[in-house]
């Protein structure tokens, strides 16, 4: 199965996933929602994000469910994904295939990392650091063939194939122990979601702690959807936002 399988069954598993983490925080509302009573309110408002009249008390409850939302949730999601990190070198292992190190993908192009570092992207500047453009996706292609077609049948725009100069002809780091070496190379992968080459060592890893990850993502674009829509019904109220 290759790179477009991955992808497909992945956009799936978090569209489900997404569905899951949605009933779990509407549940987590409607909780939060039995706690209080309005007696100007002839109907109580069944979204967290409806619009109250002056006075409601139900305004409590969407205070209380930002508040949960940003420190109850957010931190059962940091410290999920802390705990997905530290097993990375439990289930899985680098095999040194040097794959990560001779074919690293980007939608952006080496003048626009270069603007991005300049502008203070830490990223951006870790990576130009080390890592160097192919000068064509012909030069990328003569190395990975499969591998940049199918990253470019799947990017929805253009993308640019980078490389480490520093890789040996064993797929070794020379640079391993140097303090030139970033952060982007010693934590890789930093997370289940980065794509990587269907060898990897770390593809045990990806495999056990991905659900877990999506879940977790979903989670975190939900926390922020809903509590925009709190605080712009809380605007359209004529209320203090806190």
């Amino acid at each position: 199965m290759g790179l477009t399988h991955d992808i497909g069954a992945i956009k799936q598993q978090y569209r489900d996933l997404f569905e899951l983490a949605h009933q779990r925080l509407l549940t987590v509302f409607t909780q939060l929602h039995s706690k209080y009573h309005c007696s100007q309110c002839n109907t109580p408002p069944d979204a967290i994000d409806h619009v109250l009249h002056p006075g409601c008390e139900f305004r409590n409850w969407q205070k209380e469910s930002i508040i949960t939302m940003e420190q109850t949730i957010g931190k059962q999601i940091l410290e999920s994904l802390d705990k997905i990190q530290s097993l990375k070198e439990v289930h899985g292992s680098c095999h040194s295939c040097g794959v990560c190190c001779s074919l690293s993908s980007s939608q952006f192009s080496p003048d626009e990392l270069g603007t991005k570092a300049n502008e203070g992207d830490p990223f951006a500047q870790q990576f130009l650091s080390v890592f160097l453009p192919y000068d064509s996706h012909d030069h990328a292609k003569a190395r990975h063939p499969e591998l940049v077609e199918e990253i470019v049948e799947q990017a929805d725009g253009p993308v640019y194939f980078y490389h480490c100069p520093h890789l040996t002809d064993d797929n070794k780091c020379s640079i391993y122990n140097d303090p030139r070496r970033p952060d982007i190379c010693k934590t890789y992968p930093d997370t289940p979601l980065v794509l990587m080459y269907k060898k990897c060592g770390y593809q045990p890893w990806k495999a056990e702690m991905l659900p877990t990850t999506l879940l977790a993502q979903a989670t975190l674009e939900l926390c922020q959807y809903y509590s925009n829509r709190i605080l712009e019904a809380v605007k359209s109220s004529g209320l203090s936002e806190r």
